[in-house]
């Protein structure tokens, strides 16, 4: 590689999820902008993932194999590798929408902190369930501040772009929310926040198991309280609630 920092980095975690990561590679390769570096960290794959890797032969790849500490502690190794001007979570099964969206990122980043848009989520097959926004109760805001969240994760995370030099670590306290700590850090020290008005990418529906989502919502309450105070999260996470139940009972948005 050159020494001019790229536009983008690109960074995908991932644990034996090959068959996850060529269709990661399929959507990142088929992009015509090449103003981009991906970075592969792996957390000591058994499952080929090494080995196919070492087939690609593409200059802008930077791969990394070692044990971790889980999801996060991944992420932050990608984050301190990362020489873009920007940096996109794109995890193993996720994809960037279309091949053109790089393209049309760097068209619309001129004096932009943040990029965000829409998010098309995907089954195991990749087949598609529908826009983020319509079938979840996040539905994306046409400005977002630091404020918006406190309402949810209004952005997907595979939907949230920003620059490196306002990007903190993931903070590893949080073992299921982080993700949400980090974007409301991002849009805190943002100033100029930029909603593309486009399908970024293409996420890849999951859950936690019922114990894992019991620990990330107090770990969601701890981090509302740390960001916007008691009186603000108390009702946020009213309101949450009762919007839930609304939507989930007289809508079925599931996801």
């Amino acid at each position: 590689m050159n020494n001019v920092s790229p536009f983008l980095s690109i960074i995908t975690v991932v644990y034996n999820n090959l068959p996850g990561l060529q269709f990661t590679f399929q959507s990142i390769s088929s992009q015509i902008s090449t103003d981009f570096e991906w970075l592969v960290i792996d957390g000591g794959s058994t499952d080929g993932t090494k080995e196919w890797i070492e087939t690609l032969g593409i200059q802008n790849l930077i791969f990394r194999s070692e044990k971790d500490n889980g999801l996060y502690d991944a992420m932050n190794k990608g984050l301190a590798e990362a020489k873009g001007e920007y940096v996109w979570f794109m995890n193993s099964g996720d994809g960037i929408y279309t091949p053109d969206t790089i393209s049309e990122l760097k068209k619309q980043s001129s004096g932009v902190d943040v990029l965000y848009g829409e998010t098309m989520l995907i089954d195991e097959q990749a087949k598609p369930i529908g826009i983020r926004s319509e079938k979840t109760t996040r539905v994306l805001p046409k400005k977002m501040t630091k404020y918006s969240m406190i309402m949810g994760m209004v952005v997907c995370h595979q939907s949230f772009i920003p620059k490196r030099s306002i990007a903190p670590d993931y903070n590893l306290t949080y073992r299921f929310s982080a993700d949400i700590d980090w974007v409301i850090s991002c849009l805190e020290r943002a100033k100029r926040i930029h909603n593309c008005e486009l399908i970024l990418s293409n996420y890849l529906v999951g859950g936690l198991s019922a114990q894992n989502q019991k620990v990330g919502w107090k770990e969601r309450w701890a981090i509302y309280q740390d960001h916007y105070g008691l009186i603000y999260t108390t009702f946020a996470h009213f309101y949450i609630a009762i919007r839930y139940i609304w939507k989930y009972i007289f809508f079925n948005k599931k996801y």
